[in-house]
């Protein structure tokens, strides 16, 4: 079974809604708390110091460390074999399948190797990366075919078929940070081989990419793509100065800044011709992915920052701020992820997780280097929305995507070892910088 980042939005919409069978759907009408008044002052922020900086420190260590690892290391991690079983029962914590992800395993193995490089090098993080890396390695294509998919426990592929690029940069992300953490050179080598081999056949024209309407374009230009390319290079280029990288990294930007933007709306399309010219067709060149135009200008923040460029940091934090204002649904809160045709304004009703906290990500970019107050009252309102939606009393695992209103969820899914982890473990890192630096923000552009 293949997966892309769009694929698991489409399942998890079609589930919500009755449409496929992943397990029981949960529902949730419940009366909510009211959000936590003490670490926003009340009437909107306009500086960093209206944020309760140590009481999020506090709330985020407690999710991270009381209770996100702790369940991750019961039920997902295979202390044994390696690697990672996701498949669960989100209420419950029941484990529903023991089969392994190749972008899975890729995450986990960065999330375990962040986690040893600053949070107290516990070696019991580095080991579980280590076990993941040996897992997936196994099965590492000798040539630039893509990682399979789906395996066993035990690390059998479930299929003859390659699956997709995203796979193998995942694998390539983690691989690296697993380099810093273990000091073995091989590693980031290898995850620089990986990417570079990944581009390459990216820039084949006849690459594929077979979900939705770009299945019948040759050699498309796709914004995850680069997007994820860009956030691989980024990490990398933090390591260490590499001329190859920063060329990857500077074509993502070119890219993403001065082609994917639609010229007559401002919007990021999806995907475009191989020479990165809009396209003919009249489907996928009406689709905005707005949750992974939001995600990419924060990653292009991001590298912005490593640049200390800060015309790019504010053309970028423009554009963020666009697309986020678009993504907003202001009936019900939250943001949409799938803006599925720009001119009739239709976005996919659904709610996912990951789309919120890299918003919240984005925002707390601006607040660190420009002290920002829409990006103030944007995390504000977003740490509390996804407070508010996607945690439930008695859940084992947060909520990973529901209807408009979250109110409806499918209750088997892959559970969050990722995004959810990483986001508080970016915000851990920014709130003592930001402490750091007097609670002003950091001056990196004058």
């Amino acid at each position: 079974m293949k997966h892309s980042r769009r694929h698991f939005i489409k399942q998890n919409t079609l589930a919500s809604l009755g449409l496929i069978s992943m397990g029981t759907i949960a529902t949730y009408a419940e009366s909510k708390p009211e959000p936590g008044n003490s670490i926003f002052r009340q009437g909107g922020l306009k500086t960093i110091e209206d944020l309760n900086i140590e009481k999020l420190k506090e709330k985020y260590k407690d999710a991270l460390f009381g209770d996100l690892l702790p369940k991750l290391d019961r039920v997902i991690v295979d202390h044994d074999l390696g690697g990672f079983m996701c498949t669960v029962n989100l209420v419950s914590g029941e484990r529903v399948s023991t089969n392994k992800n190749a972008w899975y395993e890729g995450r986990g193995i960065w999330t375990y190797s962040f986690l040893y490089n600053n949070f107290g090098k516990d070696p019991r993080h580095l080991e579980i990366a280590r076990k993941s890396k040996d897992f997936i390695l196994k099965n590492l294509p000798a040539d630039d075919s893509f990682f399979i998919s789906n395996y066993t426990k035990e690390g059998k592929p479930l299929s003859d078929k390659e699956g997709d690029i995203y796979g193998n940069l995942f694998v390539a992300e983690g691989l690296a940070e697993y380099s810093k953490a273990s000091g073995e050179k091989q590693y980031f080598d290898l995850a620089k081989n990986i990417v570079l081999k990944a581009v390459a056949r990216y820039d084949r024209p006849d690459f594929t990419y077979p979900y939705k309407a770009e299945n019948r374009i040759k050699g498309p230009r796709i914004l995850g793509h680069w997007m994820l390319l860009l956030s691989v290079a980024t990490q990398m280029l933090r390591q260490r100065q590499d001329a190859e990288l920063e060329t990857i990294a500077d074509r993502c930007v070119n890219a993403i800044m001065n082609h994917h933007i639609n010229p007559e709306c401002k919007v990021l399309n999806e995907a475009l011709s191989h020479d990165l010219q809009p396209l003919s067709d009249p489907v996928a060149s009406r689709f905005g992915d707005i949750g992974h135009g939001c995600e990419t200008l924060a990653f292009v923040m991001n590298y912005a920052v490593l640049r200390k460029d800060a015309t790019l940091f504010k053309n970028a934090s423009k554009q963020f701020k666009r697309h986020v204002t678009i993504a907003k649904d202001d009936v019900f809160g939250g943001y949409f992820g799938s803006l599925d045709n720009i001119e009739t304004n239709t976005f996919s009703l659904n709610k996912a997780r990951w789309v919120q906290e890299e918003i919240l990500a984005g925002a707390l970019t601006m607040v660190e280097h420009g002290n920002d107050p829409w990006a103030l009252n944007c995390f504000a309102e977003t740490e509390t929305y996804i407070t508010d939606k996607f945690s439930r009393p008695g859940y084992t695992f947060v909520i990973r995507s529901g209807d408009r209103k979250v109110e409806k969820h499918s209750q088997v899914a892959l559970a969050e070892h990722y995004h959810y982890p990483r986001q508080l473990m970016h915000g851990l890192l920014a709130f003592d910088r930001i402490i750091k630096n007097g609670k002003k923000a950091s001056g990196i552009f004058g």
